[in-house]
Parts: C-alpha cells; sequence; structure tokens
C-alpha cells in the first residue's frame, strides 16, 4: 500500500526548499502549464509610425500593415527521479515517518533543488540576450563597472528597475565584496540574508552562486524575474510501507518541471562572461540582396527574416547558405553553439 507523506511534510520541506533554493525567488510564475507539457505564447508585433499626411485623399495615417504574431513553443522536459529503501529502525509507525520526513528532505536539499538551481541557471544565460563579453577577468576595480554595464544595457531596454537579482559566482563576489561601492549584507539587514541575498550594487540584491552552478565562462548575471517561465509542473513523493523484497518503506519521487525564457523579454537578461562563454556575432555581407554570414571557429548560425529574434523564435533557421532578401526584410541572426551566449547581427535588404 502506498503511503503519501507529502501531505504530512508538505510544510517542512516547502520551507527547506525555499531557503536552500537559490533561484526560486526569481523564477516567473506568469503562465501556468496546467493539465499540459507544451504551451504556446503569443506576441502581436507593433507597427512603425509615418508622418500624417492632410493631402492624402485616403489612408491620411499611412498604409494599414497586418500585425503579425511571434509564437514561443515551450514544452516542460525535466522530470528526474529518485527511489531508494529505508531500513527500518523498529516497528512503530512514528519512527518510520520520521525516517521518511529526514531522508525526503536530505534528497531534496542535496540532490533534488541543486540540479533544478544548476539547470534554471543554465537555460537563463543562454536566453540572455543582452551581452557583456569582458576581454579580461573582473578586478577588485572592475567588477562593479560592469555591472553598472550590464544594469544600464537593461535600463535601456525598457527592462522595470525593480525585481531585477544579480546572480554571481564565490570568486567574483570575493573581490566584489573588496569594492567600496559595494553595500555589505550588515547595511541590508537579517531579512535580506534569510532570502540569501549576501549584499546590493546599483540597487539589485546580489545572490552567490556556488562553484559549479552557474555555466563555464560567466561572472555573473543579472535577471529580472518576469523575463521567464519556470514551471514547476509535478513534485509527487511517496513512502511504499510494504514492497515485496524490502524490508522496510521505498521512498520514490518524481519532479516534472522546465525553465524559458520568453522571447519578448529577453532584455530582461544579461550575462558578463569570458571568451569561452560568449560568442561574437557572425560576420555579414550583402551582395546582390543575397546575406553570407560567416560564424566564429565551431559555431552555427541560426537565422530569420520575418523581423523575430532567432534566439526565441519558432521560425529560426540553421543558415547554410547565402540567404536572397526581399524588399523591407532584414537578416538577423546569432551564433550558436553549445553551452554558449551567441551576440546577435542583422542585415537589413540592400
Amino acid at each position: 500500500m502506498a503511503v503519501n507523506y507529502t501531505t504530512k511534510y508538505e510544510k517542512k520541506i516547502a520551507e527547506r526548499f525555499h531557503k536552500s533554493s537559490i533561484t526560486d525567488s526569481a523564477c516567473g510564475n506568469e503562465y501556468e502549464f496546467v493539465g499540459a507539457k507544451t504551451i504556446r505564447i503569443y506576441s502581436v508585433n507593433t507597427a512603425p509610425e509615418t508622418e500624417y499626411d492632410r493631402n492624402k485623399g485616403s489612408n491620411r495615417f499611412g498604409d494599414p500593415k497586418n500585425l503579425d504574431d511571434t509564437i514561443q513553443e515551450m514544452t516542460c522536459t525535466q522530470q528526474p527521479a529518485f527511489t531508494f529503501c529505508i531500513e527500518p529502525l523498529d516497528n512503530s509507525d512514528q519512527a518510520i515517518e520520521k525516517s521518511a520526513g529526514k531522508a525526503l528532505r536530505r534528497q531534496l536539499d542535496e540532490v533534488t533543488i541543486p540540479g533544478m538551481d544548476k539547470y534554471r541557471l543554465k537555460k537563463w544565460v543562454q536566453g540572455a540576450n543582452i551581452q557583456i563579453k569582458s576581454a579580461n577577468e573582473p578586478t577588485i576595480k572592475t567588477i562593479v563597472e560592469l555591472i553598472l554595464d550590464a544594469n544600464s544595457a537593461m535600463t535601456d531596454a525598457l527592462v522595470p528597475l525593480e525585481n531585477r537579482t544579480i546572480y554571481m559566482s564565490t570568486k567574483m563576489y570575493q573581490r566584489l565584496k573588496q569594492n567600496p561601492d559595494f553595500i555589505s549584507v550588515d547595511a541590508l539587514g537579517k531579512e535580506a540574508l534569510a532570502r540569501g541575498v549576501v549584499g546590493m550594487v546599483d540597487g539589485c540584491p546580489i545572490k552567490q552562486v556556488p562553484k559549479g552552478y552557474l555555466p563555464k565562462g560567466v561572472y555573473f548575471m543579472i535577471k529580472y524575474k518576469g523575463s521567464t517561465v519556470d514551471p514547476v509542473k509535478m513534485k509527487q513523493y511517496d513512502v511504499l510501507k510494504k514492497v515485496q523484497g524490502y524490508a522496510g518503506p521505498v521512498v520514490q519521487g518524481v519532479t516534472y518541471y522546465d525553465s524559458f525564457v520568453l522571447g519578448t523579454k529577453g532584455d530582461g537578461i544579461a550575462v558578463c562572461g569570458d571568451a569561452s562563454l560568449i560568442l561574437d556575432a557572425p560576420a555579414l555581407t550583402i551582395a546582390s540582396h543575397a546575406v553570407t554570414a560567416a560564424p566564429p571557429s565551431g559555431a552555427k548560425v541560426l537565422y530569420t527574416t520575418d523581423g523575430t529574434n532567432p534566439r526565441y523564435s519558432a521560425t529560426a533557421q540553421t543558415y547554410t547558405s547565402p540567404v536572397t532578401l526581399k524588399e523591407g526584410e532584414t537578416f538577423k541572426c546569432i551564433s550558436v553553439k553549445d553551452g554558449c551566449v551567441g551576440m546577435a547581427a542583422e542585415q537589413a535588404y540592400q
């Protein structure tokens, strides 16, 4: 018989999850995946403005243009599971319950939640639409300047000033602490520390990320909360009291989740890293309306001609040969390579 201890231990598990997860507070929960593993998000494009023409008999506001939709399809893929046996301490239900609860909390804290944090951070970094490529590793003097550059780029892209969080490697955090512009956690209070905040720069709280959590080459990342969709469709943990072949109860669990950067809000993530993380934009040339793209060594080119961002668009294609543009079209592209973030380039029809 299956005995579900999730309800009994739900409060304690949720509290530990909230305290131990470094990404949970910055996750976006604007969209729901209830009853489906895939959703499509539509965004409506805008129209260019023209001068009002009083001398025109009709269409004084300009020629009407169809507003196209940009479609982004999101499918949950992550479903890590676990199972293990608990040897009975004695015959009392109380001992079994305590053992089951402790084992579940340990599994979540040491395996499930770190795995989820690493996955989310990777997806957020790879979906960043703002990149700060640093030729040299940030120093005590330059790290604040780099944060200001990234933050300013987000502000120029109209990203709201509130709800931004800086995720930073421990190595970079050690250097930041020695910069006089850093506001220490002592000035922020115990409440900030309880939320995992260890300081602040340019109005943004900082969360220190353990070694190995951020993708290789990342110095820091700034994330606006509403820039992503991070569904957790299912968290199920069961204790099977009597299973053939086992003396004690068997614990099993599965977490079904994923993380996506919204194409319309990709500027809500800025990442600062080195050349191993951030790829240069493809070099573009055009002749007779045909665009030729040359990516960095070892990378491919992803492109669109319908005005959408190839980083997120469902219409993005892999470049194989020169693309001939029609009048009014723009070739937009990024470099693509596993584990990297590609800088964007574009070429209009000419």
